[in-house]
């Protein structure tokens, strides 16, 4: 398969991304009519599985080619179609930790030890419940195309650039954590290729944005 003949990650991660998404909005919209959103559900899964086995496979054709631009585009665009789900299950967690912290500091002084290995060890039985499905689901599926196609490109930074194996296993650990994954990705994007900046701009002016945003609003309610 030639360059030309690999479908553009643009229009099929487009597809991806509307797979995903439908799905989430049907199956919220399950508890109305769960009827019409299995029936519709449906053809979203044959889409999602469609598309990944496709784009995996110009993946795999981009790596016979050495083709690091191919790669690196599929990465950012499906990286950035799935970050809200990633953000969504990180916030999710997260603010079920800070609760359970909040238990702990709002607890009984003399019975504070107790609750403190109490929700401890509920803090482990959580994060096992939640946590390890939560990587397998949303990294594991949903972010393969970003997890192959970063891989290569590890790869054959390694190759031509002599990074170690250390350095390469602790980049591939960050793509494990949403938000990091974004910035690493940029790091070797821009370092090893001379590559991404521009999109590096955009996304520190989207993040501070948004942030900036979030902070107005929290200001404006509080005082």
């Amino acid at each position: 398969m030639k360059y030309d003949q690999k479908q553009n990650p643009l229009w099929m991660g487009i597809l991806y991304g509307t797979a995903i998404y439908s799905s989430i909005v049907l199956a919220i919209l399950y508890i109305v009519s769960a009827v019409v959103a299995t029936v519709l559900i449906i053809p979203m899964c044959i889409m999602f599985v469609f598309v990944l086995i496709l784009q995996t496979r110009n993946i795999s054709s981009a790596k016979k080619e050495e083709d690091v631009d191919y790669c690196l585009k599929t990465y950012f665009i499906y990286k950035y179609i799935i970050m809200p789900v990633e953000l969504i299950c990180a916030g999710i967690i997260g603010a079920s930790i800070f609760v359970i912290f909040g238990m702990i500091i709002h607890w009984p002084e003399e019975d504070l030890i107790a609750a403190f290995f109490a929700l401890f060890f509920a803090m482990i039985i959580y994060m096992i419940i939640a946590i390890i499905p939560y990587v397998l689901i949303v990294f594991a599926v949903i972010g393969l195309p970003c997890f192959i196609s970063i891989e290569y490109v590890l790869g054959i930074t390694q190759k031509k650039y002599g990074i170690s194996s250390a350095e390469r296993a602790i980049h591939f650990l960050l793509q494990m954590i949403p938000v990091l994954d974004i910035i690493d990705g940029l790091y070797i994007s821009i370092k090893y290729w001379n590559r991404g900046r521009v999109l590096a701009i955009v996304s520190a002016a989207f993040t501070f944005s948004v942030v900036a945003l979030v902070l107005s609003i929290y200001f404006a309610n509080r005082f």
